[in-house]
C-alpha cells in the first residue's frame, strides 16, 4: 500500500478505518467483470447514495487506472460502477476484510 493510500485509509492505530470499511460494505462487487458498483439505497424512501467521491481517492493514490460508467436500465437494479483491473479489485476487497 502507497503512503499516499494509508493516510487514506489506515488510522492512527495502524488499522484500516471504519468508515472505508463500512463504505466498502456498501459496494457492490462483480467478479466476473471487475466492477465495483457503488449506488445503494439507506434510510426510508428513496434515498440513494453513493460511494464514487469515496473510492475515486483511493483508486488514485493507488495508481490504478478505471472507468466509470453506468449500466442501468430504467427500473434495474445496476447502476454506476467503477471497471478496474483484477489487481485493483482484488486490492478493494482485501481492504473490506
Amino acid at each position: 500500500m502507497k503512503n499516499q493510500t494509508k493516510q487514506i485509509v489506515v488510522t492512527k492505530e495502524g488499522k484500516i478505518s471504519k468508515t472505508i470499511i463500512n463504505m466498502l460494505n456498501n459496494c457492490r462487487f462483480d467478479i466476473q467483470q471487475n466492477k465495483i458498483y457503488t449506488g445503494y439505497y439507506s434510510g426510508s424512501g428513496r434515498f440513494t447514495s453513493s460511494q464514487n467521491a469515496n473510492i475515486l481517492p483511493i483508486l488514485r493514490a493507488q495508481g490504478y487506472k478505471f472507468t466509470i460508467g453506468n449500466d442501468a436500465p430504467k427500473g434495474g437494479i445496476k447502476g454506476d460502477y467503477f471497471k478496474v483491473s483484477k489487481t485493483a479489485f482484488n486490492f478493494l476487497l482485501n481492504l473490506k476484510k
